[in-house]
């Protein structure tokens, strides 16, 4: 606005007012001459001087219009100037508005507003807006480092939940997996896993795996239960974070040097109240709390994977175990079948050759090993066979031996005892009796030594009869070693067909925990519990049938404890194809048992734990939902919060057009309505397209109205502006770009 001269426009008025003054004059002039009909003249108004002395004073009408024309001007100048200065200090407001809008459209949320007193409730709004502004921007600034830590966490989890199943079965390459992996991901420097060992009833944490500065490093260390940091955590099953860390604690290595790390997490492995380890984290740089929290999380789950590894393989081992055994028995029990079934031959084998040393003397010696001494061990008379058997070429090398050149010098003392009740009359002897070669070899005999009596009742000769039994005897012998093996390896008894105990060996007494006396009583439904006693009848009616059963039984103790056995039943016939008696082979299975049915009961909280999981993502879910529906609520809450920005913006003297990522315009404040001389409602929801029309755009124009072109930010100096088909004066455009987390948000502003 230019200032106006108040002399210039008093002159201007005064003027005006001089020339009216002389309008009326001769307006004055005309309306007598027309009451008289006079014609209009000079000579006519000079007449009327002199007829009426009054009409000079119209003469001099034209002073006062000057005057009152001076006074009109100075009361304008004084209204355009109090005008004036009211438009200075209404665009100095403005000026300043625009530089406070500017500076808060641009994000600086700490600048000012000055504004005078009398416009205090403006600027109050404007600070208010200000203000808002900032909370709205530190509150989405918070959501969005939780959401970001949030995701972060779950990321993390996931990536760990499938490194954990993927090595679930290698302990050494799980915890290697593990921990390089949480030192890449927490971005520290070092780190390390311990696991619990127990040696002779003291646990004690040893290292297994350690991951530096992107490398492998090779486990070192072990810590006793409750030393140091790391034993402390252990023992206190608690986790443990410190930036105040003892020099010479721990180093960390790189090519470069040494260094003493800054800040310390230890984390320990614990489940169901159980420590299976620690977890050991060194970072020059501080640990956030969300990464603690990750930690402690992951530690859980490593817990976790131990745990069910630990129980599978002790599972597995024994199955194995178990399976050896079960094998082994069925080789032991098929062995003491056959061995029994040769010694029965043996034992028939015997019996016909008694039979036939009996009843066929005359052929002794085409069969038997016969010789004569006499009461004092002479030898008198050996045959062919017992030469030959002994390694003897002829009578002349044994003739008038004694016999204990015969016998080796272990068995003397016995034999001799055996030999003098002989002489002196004794009940002869049958059974087996081991000489020695001439070669020093050992010659087993099923042998008799019979005395042979004079008229006066005497000894006169004691006779030798024996066939050779060598093979049969150390068979024999081979099965009764492998009889006594089985007694030490597996409970063994022998019932009667109706099921009276009748023999039973330490094993058994000492599993089912009776005394010899308590045994010589008992049947074998008395080892079973009433409600196994059913099953049981079954199988025992088709053991003395001749079916021999072989499978896992449960049985009960004297005191009625519960006893798992890996049992055989194997009914044996007499000489007439009838059931003698029952034997009864077991091994003890009952810890095996019962740790096959805690790991059936631990498989069976697996799935329990599963189902868990499952409804706690479920949960997870409606908190999801909830976290949705209150992040709806806040962007209401913006939504309320920005209609007061809104409302300042409709009052800026400058035009806003504010559009979406697809072009279609979302605010069209005043101003723009007076350029454009269109309504908002005509507008907004349109196409950006219709405010420019034109082909001739500026670039700027262009990509700001182009859905398809990225948009830069930035303020644009002397642009062509076509409006309504015609290019108004170069304008200055602001263009500003708006990240909403649902879309993306564009506003020009023509300045």
């Amino acid at each position: 606005m230019f200032e106006l001269d108040k002399k210039e426009m008093v002159i201007r008025y005064s003027a005006i007012g001089f020339v009216l003054g002389i309008v009326l004059t001769v307006v004055e002039y005309a309306l007598l001459l027309y009451s008289r009909e006079t014609p209009f003249s000079f000579s006519a108004i000079a007449l009327l001087h002199h007829t009426h002395a009054a009409v000079y004073l119209i003469d001099f009408l034209a002073i006062p219009g000057f005057l009152f024309g001076a006074l009109i001007g100075n009361w304008r100048h004084k209204q355009l100037d109090s005008l004036s200065e009211k438009i200075r200090q209404e665009t100095g407001k403005n000026e300043e508005i625009k530089r406070f809008t500017h500076a808060l459209i641009a994000g600086d949320l700490n600048t000012d507003v000055s504004l005078k007193r009398t416009e205090q409730s403006l600027s109050d709004k404007l600070h208010e807006l200000k203000d808002t502004l900032s909370r709205n921007r530190e509150m989405e600034r918070q959501r969005r480092l939780d959401e970001r830590q949030r995701n972060w966490i779950s990321e993390g989890l996931a990536e760990f939940g499938d490194l954990l199943r993927k090595n679930s079965m290698e302990i050494e390459t799980m915890t290697y997996s593990v921990i390089s992996g949480l030192v890449r991901y927490l971005d520290a420097n070092q780190g390390a896993i311990f696991l619990t060992v127990e040696q002779e009833g003291d646990p004690y944490l040893e290292m297994v795996s350690c991951y530096a500065y992107n490398r492998k490093k090779f486990p070192d260390r072990r810590i006793a239960w409750g030393d140091g940091l790391i034993g402390a955590a252990a023992m206190e099953k608690k986790g443990y974070y410190t930036d105040k860390i003892e020099d010479g604690y721990l180093t960390i290595t790189s090519g470069l040097g040494k260094a003493n790390p800054g800040y310390l997490l230890i984390e320990p492995l614990v489940w169901n109240d159980e420590v299976f380890g620690i977890v050991e984290i060194a970072s020059f740089n501080q640990i956030e709390e969300h990464k603690i929290q990750f930690v402690s999380r992951v530690a859980e789950n490593i817990a976790t994977t131990i745990n069910n590894l630990e129980s599978n393989l002790r599972t597995e081992q024994l199955l194995k175990e178990t399976r050896a055994q079960a094998d082994q028995l069925l080789v032991q029990e098929e062995q003491v079948r056959q061995n029994m079934d040769a010694l029965k031959l043996v034992q028939e084998e015997g019996a016909r050759q008694a039979e036939i040393f009996i009843s066929f003397t005359n052929t002794v010696n085409h069969t038997l090993m016969r010789a004569e001494y006499d009461p004092e061990g002479v030898l008198l008379y050996a045959n062919t066979r017992f030469l030959k058997k002994l390694g003897y070429s002829g009578n002349r090398e044994v003739e008038g031996k004694h016999i204990s050149m015969f016998i080796n010098e272990k068995d003397q003392p016995w034999f001799n005892a055996l030999w003098e009740k002989l002489a002196k009359g004794g009940r002869h002897f049958e059974g087996y009796m081991k000489h020695e070669t001439k070669l020093g070899q050992d010659l087993w005999t099923m042998a008799t030594y019979t005395g042979v009596r004079n008229d006066e009742g005497n000894v006169e000769k004691i006779l030798f009869l024996a066939i050779d039994s060598t093979e049969q005897k150390k068979q024999s012998i081979d099965f009764e070693g492998q009889v006594e093996a089985i007694d030490q390896l597996n409970a063994k008894a022998v019932f009667s067909p109706d099921g009276k105990l009748q023999i039973s060996n330490s094993l058994f007494s000492k599993s089912f925990k009776y005394t010899g006396m308590e045994l010589e009583q008992m049947n074998v439904f008395d080892f079973f519990g009433t409600r196994e006693q059913e099953r049981f009848n079954e199988i025992w009616e088709n053991v003395i049938q001749g079916e021999a059963f072989q499978g896992q039984l449960k049985m009960q103790s004297k005191f009625e404890e519960p006893l798992w056995f890996r049992a055989t039943f194997l009914s044996v016939n007499d000489m007439y194809g009838e059931v003698e008696k029952v034997i009864f082979l077991a091994n003890e299975i009952t810890k095996e048992k019962e740790m096959e049915l805690a790991s059936r009961k631990q498989y069976e909280k697996l799935i329990r734990k599963e189902e868990e999981l499952r409804l706690a993502s479920l949960d997870l879910k409606k908190k999801l939902e909830g976290t949705n529906s209150l992040r709806e609520q806040e962007r209401v809450k913006f939504q309320k919060d920005i209609q007061q920005y809104i409302h300042v913006l409709e009052e800026l003297p400058f035009s806003v057009i504010t559009i979406n990522n697809l072009g279609k315009v979302l605010f069209f404040n005043r101003h723009a309505e007076k350029r454009w001389k269109k309504k908002q409602k005509e507008v907004i929801g349109s196409s950006v397209e219709i405010l420019f029309p034109g082909k001739n755009r500026s670039d700027v124009i262009s990509g700001f109205i182009d859905p398809a072109r990225s948009k830069t930010a930035g303020i644009y100096k002397d642009q062509e502006l076509e409006i309504a088909g015609q290019f108004s004066e170069k304008q200055t455009l602001m263009v500003i770009r708006t990240d909403l987390k649902e879309e993306l948000l564009y506003t020009l502003v023509i300045l």
